[in-house]
């Protein structure tokens, strides 16, 4: 019989139905597909096409699986919090599984409803089972289910990793489906990040894998929260295999350690602590006992996780072991295998940033040339530097150690199975440098000792990753999550004798990626002559130009990032870029006039609001004066006047301090009460901004409030860079002054006589996180617990926090012992 012939075929014809089953395929409206979702039993859900720029890193996996994908269905399912928060974890992980086999089941109903519309639909697992077969050494899951939901618009990631939903918090579970079908109406991400950056993450983390700066440690967390999932399971598995009879392996593993690993196998596998999600606040629905009452919260959900008398699992000489050795004295710490033992040099290179140890890389700067010859042949340049990894594919720069290794015997070396001095000897190793820096190498990737022989493993391709994604936060001033990339420098231009305006734009082309608010700065996380530096320049282009972005600067003769832009920097370069920041900012909203005062380069705040409120033909009054020291440093002259000629609104006057030997014929001298009255009428019912050297700007601030301008209605930001050479220290022999103790941090220091707070935490390696270094942009600000400091400036802070009893550490030198709260 043919198969036209068959009765199914000819039934299905007759019926006017396709070879997929379905009469004709039943599309969807987004709407209806959301609709759909929370009808099978979602709480929420987002749609996202398959060809959204946050899906770039596994794009191609979910396409060589199912090549079919147009669109994603990304669903959430609430959990219960109280299980979640208690320390009975066998609770907690009960609430884990319900909620998890509810999410594979709801996903399954969707995909099941969409199948009778006769369009293809497939839901990867929630959690497992997973493509077991690639482990180690690649990603084992279909679709990495929190980044498809940031895409669409469920979440953020929070500090803690965890996504946290606006409205449920991080007390949730999600799921994914793939369907062949684009959708009408997508989702965006959410424009802010509902993490509220408590740390009380921090504080409930046993093995110190979240860092108050947004640092995470993959690997710690994996190898103690995952300790009965699939890497911990193999090192139990091995010491079963280790142990040369029953009492040798009770003395490996413990009677209560067999019992709950027998529990994971046959109800599940648990999780051992999940501290971070059970601690935070975050969310609509959740915040509202945590805002009536803090203390509350630490007491009744942090501390009993933290004096919870629990084994933390570590892998010997991490920087997690050493976290928990010294901050847990009611907890039992015990080395152990974790599993990430990569069996390919792809898989090697993939695993490096994500087990790499910051804290035993400390002190060490160099960059290695690796060339794997034998079954893999690769080549990689990896540098380690201010405890940061960086990983690239072939052998770029310059190198200070050169290292030429058999794949097979390198992978061996790696797991403890093979002997350095045996390699080197059987020239299975090549070293070319100094051999301090291989083993100091090899201390920033700690592994536990393994007796296995090496098993045969067919290489995969290159998969080199960058690091975790670094966790978002909020613009204070906007409330939208701060961008962090690359920039290309596409022009200069030269503006006055030593002040240079540098356009940066979107390297893939089209937007900035990011808004910003008119007074707004962005800061450059850069290395000028090798020296790990953040600075933070205003923005002086306008909120309007989409399509660039632009800083002024002048070249300081001490400035070592000045310098560096002016002297070194190409048009071509490309630069990491953090921004927006700052609420020195003027939008229009603010009322009906404002008066815009600028000293030197301090005219960028003001170029930036002037060009916005002009091209918006905002309807307000805008006084712009300005003062400079000579004509020849008048920054902005013939784009002032242009502005002026084109808002009928703008007024302009500009005081030169130094005409002597020009044709200037304006105002001449420093900005004083007579030039204030004279530009500005009415002068004490407008507000004002003033940005300059501090010395101008304190006394314009005097002058104004003379002038009986309210002292709320006056805001200063300051400019410039530290006027203390960046690369020098205070002399090690100076007079100790202060003792400085880090609570979250548990570490002591002396405080030498001329060192801030921020010089005590680098000396220390205790992070705090800064961009200035002049007191300017507000980034280091920290809590002081006890103790006094001397700030030469604090007008980064703003009432409350100086209330709350915060601090600049940048600024701040201790006035006897103090203690913060880092």
């Amino acid at each position: 019989m043919k198969l036209d012939e068959h009765p199914t075929v000819r039934h299905m014809r007759e019926a006017g139905r396709t070879v997929g089953g379905a009469a004709t395929v039943q599309s969807l409206t987004g709407d209806e597909l959301r609709a759909l979702a929370i009808e099978c039993g979602a709480d929420d859900a987002g749609l996202v096409e398959i060809g959204r720029t946050e899906l770039d890193p596994q794009r191609d996996e979910i396409l060589k699986n199912y090549p079919w994908t147009k669109s994603l269905v990304s669903i959430v399912i609430k959990m219960a919090r109280e299980p979640v928060r208690g320390t009975p974890r066998s609770v907690s992980n009960m609430e884990f599984h319900r909620a998890g086999h509810e999410t594979n089941e709801v996903a399954a109903r969707i995909v099941a409803r969409l199948q009778d519309r006769g369009i293809r639909a497939v839901n990867p697992a929630m959690g497992f089972p997973m493509e077991m077969e690639k482990n180690p050494g690649a990603a084992v899951w279909i679709v990495s289910h929190k980044p498809v939901a940031v895409a669409a618009g469920l979440g953020r990631m929070g500090i803690h990793r965890n996504l946290i939903h606006p409205k449920f918090g991080n007390f949730v579970l999600l799921g994914t489906v793939l369907l062949d079908q684009e959708i009408n109406k997508v989702d965006i991400a959410i424009d802010y990040n509902p993490c509220l950056e408590c740390n009380l993450c921090v504080a409930a983390c046993p093995v110190g894998a979240i860092k108050p700066d947004g640092e995470f440690n993959f690997s710690a967390c994996f190898t103690h929260n995952y300790r009965e999932f699939m890497g911990g399971f193999n090192d139990w598995v091995e010491q079963i295999a280790d142990s040369k009879d029953a009492i040798d392996y009770r003395k490996r593993v413990n009677e209560p350690e067999t019992s709950s690993m027998w529990q994971s196998l046959t109800y599940g596998a648990n999780y051992k602590s999940a501290y971070c999600m059970a601690v935070c606040p975050a969310g609509e629905d959740v915040i509202g006992p945590y805002l009536n009452d803090k203390a509350a919260h630490r007491r009744e959900i942090l501390r009993p996780l933290q004096e919870r008398s629990e084994t933390i699992y570590v892998v010997s000489g991490t920087d997690a072991e050493a976290v928990a050795r010294r901050k847990w004295k009611n907890k039992t710490v015990k080395p152990v295998g974790n599993g990430m033992t990569p069996r390919t040099i792809s898989g090697l290179l993939t695993f490096m940033p994500i087990v790499f140890q910051p804290d035993q890389s400390r002190g060490l700067n160099a960059t290695y040339h690796f060339t794997f010859t034998g079954a893999e042949s690769r080549k990689a340049t990896i540098t380690i530097k201010d405890r940061k990894i960086t990983i690239r594919e072939g052998l770029i720069g310059k190198a200070d150690l050169r290292l030429t290794a058999d794949s097979k015997t390198w992978l061996g070396f790696l797991a403890k199975e093979k002997n350095l001095v045996w390699a080197l000897a059987r020239r299975k190793f090549k070293i070319s440098g100094n051999p301090k820096l291989l083993l100091a190498f090899g201390k920033c990737f700690p592994s536990p000792e393994i007796k296995r022989e090496h098993v045969e493993v067919l290489p995969e391709a290159s998969l080199i990753v960058p690091a975790i994604r670094p966790f978002e936060k909020n613009d204070p001033t906007s409330g939208k999550v701060r961008w962090f990339g690359e920039l290309v420098l596409s022009d200069i231009e030269q503006v006055t004798r030593n002040v240079k305006t540098f356009r940066f734009t979107n390297p893939r082309g089209g937007d900035i990626p990011f808004r910003h608010v008119a007074g707004q700065y962005l800061t450059l996380d850069i290395a000028p002559h090798g020296i790990a530096t953040r600075r933070s320049y205003t923005i002086a282009s306008s909120p309007s130009w989409r399509d660039r972005i632009e800083i002024t600067v002048k070249r300081e003769d001490m400035g070592l990032v000045s310098r560096w832009l002016h002297d070194d920097l190409k048009v071509g370069d490309r630069i990491n870029v953090e921004a927006p920041s700052g609420s020195f900012v003027f939008s229009g909203s603010e009322g009906p006039s404002v008066v815009l005062i600028g000293g030197g380069v301090g005219i960028t705040p003001m170029m930036s609001i002037a060009r916005y409120l002009t091209e918006t033909e905002w309807p307000g009054t805008i006084y712009m004066l300005s003062s400079f020291l000579t004509p020849q440093d008048y920054i902005f002259q013939s784009e002032i006047d242009s502005l002026k000629a084109r808002n009928p609104r703008m007024r302009v006057a500009t005081a030169i301090t130094n005409p002597e030997g020009t044709d200037w014929s304006g105002a001449t001298g420093f900005i004083n009460d007579r030039f204030l009255q004279a530009n500005v009428p009415d002068i004490a019912l407008h507000p004002a901004l003033i940005c300059g050297p501090t010395p101008m700007m304190d006394a314009v601030k005097e002058t104004l409030i003379g002038l009986g301008v309210p002292a709320g209605q006056v805001r200063t930001e300051s400019f410039g860079t530290d006027k203390r050479d960046p690369t020098k220290k205070v002399d090690k022999s100076a007079k100790v002054v202060a003792q400085v103790s880090f609570v979250d941090s548990g570490l002591t220091a002396n405080a030498r006589e001329g060192m801030t707070l921020l010089d005590v935490a680098d000396e220390t390696e205790v992070y705090i996180d800064n961009a200035c270094r002049s007191g300017t942009c507000g980034t280091c600000l920290v809590k002081l617990k006890s103790g006094k400091v001397r700030m030469g400036t604090d007008e980064a802070l703003s009432d409350d926090e100086k209330e709350e009893g915060y601090i600049l550490a940048c600024q701040a030198e201790p006035d006897g012992n103090v203690v913060l709260d880092v």
